[in-house]
């Protein structure tokens, strides 16, 4: 494979090392394009609801481009998430991919609301988190990224807790045709991608996306101490290999006013750790479908008054068959469906101010729940004893106001509240400023509180012999306030030092009631505080297009006057772009992260920390703007790292992740 992708490469670079004619026209057109990536860089919706300047917005915000993945190499979502300053993320013995902010992360990332072109991902209702379905979602189609930390209840309701991650895909304009992509790389990894848009007339447009993914897995060795501690001989075939394999169809149709918008994903998994993952046969096998449907309208009632409204509906389902011994396997399953609506007015008093307030309304079921049990996979036994279809109904409503009072000040107050038919109401307020003190320098503070809903396998909507649901459940809820300031020194360079602290309450945990069993419960509190630092510096000249960026992150999570396990102090991302001309660059990453300690009670040493270097060269707009090639390496020095394993789960040795990986990507425009 590495070969055939070095030998296309060689090939590419002689085809085109004949095409540099009419460089100034060139060269223009490299300074428009510089221009509009800068611009893009610099705009967000997702902080208010609203387009603003990054610089203004009270909200803690990290844009990334179209430009910035496909120079970054990102094979899916969770490679462009690493590079995001108060991010980190870790994957669990049973594959699971953790998605950390600022110093909290949970085994299901239920405390971060992901998003697709501003439509909740969260209809997983047993557990609340989205990462199970969106963590590995193919980029080739994403033409930015737009990551708010900090609480975001009092726009986006339940989930919104940690940080809001709004995944804006391409349209009908930006796509203009069609385009395909395919990818090859290490762990028998394959992606393909088409993509076709067009606008008729201004009266209607239609885009269409279809990627496909497989891979079989990181292929580490599982650790001999593990396997004696399952009874299994230290010999056996020990390899962590997560085999998966995705496809989804993405759909975005406009007549006039009217848009109809979703997406549909069928996604397949084995196991990754643990006995399922060393038995002979390998019949575990993870089935998830999972997809929306949305029909939205924006009336213009005047020119500065507008109304959004929204019908939607979510469908959520999985059905897994895991073999966790030679002769015993276990299934379960269930369906989730989430059908509502939303109305959004925005009134433009002036250029300075802007009011924005909505209602929204949901009905969740959740329905065909499977739970079974026995030797022989084709004649399982029901353990449950109900299959009773669950009901939830909630409705919220909001208020925000943008106001610029000077030109160098902007004030932000908004709230929402919320009200559900089983647990009853929260109320989120979220209140802050932006004051540009000096020219080019900003100083920014705000507060917020926001809230994670029980989610029905909490609340007991399911049955489980030893962990019982609690149907007097609390949410869970945070505050958090955070102070800032960014600045512009020089022409070039921008940098921005943020302050936060969060107080977390009435956390939904597990706690043991007899010696075999445990109950949810709202118990315990976390204190997480820290510093994030960020600079960057945009290269102009010869070296127009070339930058250097770092962050660093200073995190202290705290629980019962202890640090937060698994979750390191510090981590830090440098990052270098170098553009050789119009079409050649290539790109440097280092990831350094902190050792991480151990949860209570474990006896075993830190898990050390590491640092990664990860390299990629890029050809851009080539043989007439058609054919985009790259080629990236993972963790240059084969550098062995480890994630933490529970030993409360019989995984005595932590796993190791992958080592020195290699990917390939062509992009084609037509």
């Amino acid at each position: 494979m590495i070969k055939y992708l070095s030998t296309l490469l060689i090939g590419v670079l002689l085809l085109n090392s004949s095409a540099y004619a009419n460089e100034s026209t060139e060269h223009d057109s490299l300074e428009k394009e510089l221009a509009y990536l800068a611009a893009e860089r610099k705009v967000v919706v997702t902080a208010s609801k609203m387009e603003e300047h990054v610089d203004k917005t009270v909200a803690t915000t990290t844009v990334i481009t179209q430009d910035d993945i496909a120079h970054i190499g990102a094979r899916n979502l969770l490679d462009v998430l690493r590079l995001v300053p108060g991010i980190g993320i870790t994957q669990t013995q049973f594959g699971w991919r953790e998605i950390e902010v600022r110093g909290v992360k949970t085994g299901l990332s239920e405390k971060v609301q992901i998003m697709l072109n501003g439509h909740p991902l969260d209809h997983n209702l047993q557990n609340a988190g989205s990462a199970w379905v969106y963590d590995d979602l193919p980029v080739d189609t994403i033409k930015r990224v737009e990551v708010v930390r900090g609480p975001g209840s009092a726009l986006y309701g339940a989930n919104a807790f940690l940080a809001v991650i709004n995944i804006i895909t391409q349209n009908a304009k930006d796509l203009n045709g069609l385009q395909t992509s395919a990818g090859w790389g290490s762990f028998d990894t394959q992606q393909y991608r088409a993509s076709w848009g067009k606008q008729f007339k201004n009266t209607a447009e239609a885009a269409l996306h279809f990627n496909f993914t497989d891979t079989n897995g990181i292929n580490s060795p599982i650790p001999a101490d593990s396997l004696s501690v399952q009874g299994l001989n230290s010999s056996a075939p020990g390899k962590s290999q997560l085999t998966e394999g995705r496809y989804d169809l993405e759909w975005q149709l406009g007549y006039q006013d009217f848009k109809l918008d979703g997406r549909y994903i069928n996604k397949k998994a084995g196991t990754f750790f643990g006995a399922a993952s060393i038995l002979s046969d390998n019949r575990t096998q993870q089935d998830y479908n999972d997809y929306f449907l949305r029909l939205s309208r924006i009336w213009k009632i005047k020119d500065n008054f507008t109304v959004d409204t929204q019908l939607f509906h979510d469908y959520f389902s999985y059905d897994n068959l895991w073999q966790v011994a030679p002769t015993q396997f276990i299934r379960s399953g269930l369906q989730d469906t989430r059908t509502g609506g939303e109305i959004q007015a925005n009134y433009h008093f002036s250029d300075a101010q802007t009011l924005i307030s909505g209602f929204s309304y949901a009905k969740e079921q959740q329905g065909n729940l499977i739970d079974e049990a026995g030797s022989d996979p084709a004649r399982l036994t029901p353990t449950l004893t109900t299959t009773e279809e669950r009901i939830r109904n909630r409705w919220g409503v909001y208020l925000e106001d943008v106001w610029d009072p000077l030109k160098s000040v902007r004030l932000t107050l908004g709230a929402r509240y919320d009200r559900y038919n089983d647990f009853g109401g929260t109320f989120n307020p979220r209140m802050g400023f932006n004051w540009e003190f000096i020219k080019n320098y900003s100083l920014k503070f705000s507060y917020g509180t926001a809230y994670r809903a029980p989610a029905f396998g909490e609340l007991g909507l399911a049955n489980n012999p030893i962990l019982l649901g609690n149907p007097m459940l609390k949410p869970e809820e945070v505050k958090t306030f955070e102070t800032g300031i960014i600045a512009h020194p020089v022409a070039g360079l921008t940098t921005q030092a943020t302050y936060y602290h969060s107080a977390i309450n009435q956390i939904i945990s597990q706690v043991p009631v007899q010696s075999t069993i445990s109950k949810y419960e709202n118990s315990g509190s976390v204190i997480a505080e820290g510093v994030e630092l960020e600079a960057r510096y945009d290269f102009d000249g010869n070296l127009q297009g070339s930058y250097i960026s770092a962050n660093h992150v200073l995190q202290h999570s705290v629980q019962l006057g202890r640090q937060l396990a698994d979750v390191p102090q510090h981590r830090t991302n440098l990052t270098a772009l170098w553009a050789f001309d119009n079409t050649w660059s290539s790109f440097a990453h280092v990831l350094i992260k902190d050792s991480t300690s151990r949860n209570l009670g474990d006896t075993r040493q830190d898990v050390p920390g590491y640092a990664l270097l990860d390299l990629g060269l890029l050809g851009k707009n080539m043989f007439g703007k058609k054919v985009d090639i790259s080629f990236n390496v993972y963790n240059l020095f084969d550098k062995r790292y480890y994630d933490p394993a529970s030993t409360s789960l019989n995984f005595i040795g932590d796993y190791q992740m992958a080592g020195r990986a290699f990917f390939g990507h062509v992009s084609l425009k037509f």
